[in-house]
């Protein structure tokens, strides 16, 4: 099992930059919610699921990534079967059906995993047919395999995190060498879709627009971006992030600051301790603080590429690719709503914000790619991943 394995290439940076983040998080997330009745133990759950996260992640460093490509359609099977059963019997909180109750484990939100899902089994296609990746029939059996994922979680809805496994579909297949005619294809099929919102929206009046909007918050959060005068009530909530993060200034107001200026202690930032976890981050790290948690981010992610380079194979440099995309994408989706930069999209801070499933979930794709880095290029001929079946 551990016949290939490099123990010298094991990456440490990687390991200390997660557990960096992850201890600036429960501090974030205790100052966040010391305050309130409802969330004061919340900081003791997150530690509770970093220390189940960093268990996985040792165990997933362990068992060969190879292994795991193996065992694909039993990931696929179960993934599909958790995200039905969200959708026929989940539990439903702020009109999106997400979350559902298992035995002996508890409340769990299944699409925090389905990215996981959805980057092994692709990566296990990939590795596959990297010689025929510009086949249309490939590009079907793609569509039929990330597909009814993608579908399930935007019928929750949950149309941030659907748009970032788009993205990270797209960037895994780019790194597989798609031909550009069918990427400049899909961008082109794109171009429609734009044009009719852009159509519809200024083909309505005002009244007509906040009518469809109490109706469709996500329509609501969009519009709300662009006339934010016209939907207060959906705006204020990033007004007040922007509000904060700048009160900040350079050294921030100190962690688990009393003072009375404070927007956090004023309860004028709502979920502070998930989506908006940077705001408390600005408030009371500063600038300074800011940049570290992004620096760590960013160096988190230049790691993974690197050992997505160095990946023995196509299906490993996969891998790396479309978890070190999964990071990259959530920080930037959640820094710029947090920095009123796009709509409300409600993604949480990768390793930093609450939340159980994203905590474990995140830190078993660490151990995937690290997993990766202790196999690098060898060379014996290539393996492929559906060989075996």
């Amino acid at each position: 099992m551990f016949e290939n394995y490099h123990l010298k290439n094991l990456n440490i940076r990687i390991i200390l930059y997660v557990l960096t983040l992850s201890i600036l998080g429960v501090l974030l997330i205790y100052s966040a919610t010391n305050k309130s009745t409802f969330y004061a133990n919340y900081y003791k759950r997150q530690i509770f699921g970093i220390c189940v996260g960093v268990a996985a992640m040792l165990v997933m460093t362990l068992i060969s990534y190879k292994l795991v490509l193996k065992l694909w359609p039993v990931i696929y099977i179960i993934d599909m079967a958790l995200l039905l059963l969200t959708h026929f019997a989940g539990e439903t909180n702020g009109g999106a059906k997400r979350w559902v109750k298992l035995p002996l484990i508890g409340q769990i939100q299944p699409s925090d995993f389905t990215k996981l899902a959805i980057v092994v089994c692709l990566a296990a296609l990939i590795g596959y047919f990297k010689e025929k990746i510009n086949k249309p029939f490939v590009w079907l059996l793609i569509i039929l395999m990330v597909g009814p994922h993608i579908f399930l979680v935007l019928l929750q809805p949950d149309l941030s995190t659907t748009i970032l496994m788009c993205v990270i579909v797209a960037l895994m297949l780019y790194v597989a060498k798609l031909s550009y005619r069918v990427i400049f294809a899909c961008v082109g099929a794109a171009v429609p879709v734009v044009g009719y919102f852009i159509f519809f929206i200024l083909s309505h009046s005002m009244e007509e627009l906040q009518e469809l909007a109490a109706k469709n918050y996500q329509l609501k959060r969009i519009l709300s971006f662009i006339w934010p005068n016209q939907f207060q009530d959906s705006i204020y909530q990033q007004q007040n992030s922007v509000m904060a993060i700048g009160s900040g200034g350079l050294f921030g107001k100190g962690l688990n600051t009393t003072t009375f200026e404070s927007v956090k202690n004023g309860n004028f930032i709502s979920e502070s301790h998930t989506d908006f976890i940077f705001t408390i981050a600005g408030e009371e790290l500063g600038f300074v603080g800011c940049i570290i948690i992004i620096l760590l981010l960013l160096l988190l992610v230049i790691e993974c590429l690197f050992i997505a380079k160095n990946a023995d194979t196509t299906a490993g440099r996969s891998i790396c690719v479309g978890f070190a995309t999964m990071y990259a994408m959530q920080a930037f989706f959640n820094i710029a709503v947090a920095t009123w930069l796009m709509p409300n999209t409600g993604l949480p801070l990768p390793f930093i914000s609450y939340g159980l499933s994203s905590i474990i979930s995140m830190y078993m794709s660490i151990g995937i790619v690290l997993n990766v880095g202790l196999q690098r290029k060898l060379k014996e001929k290539e393996h492929t991943v559906f060989s075996d079946l």
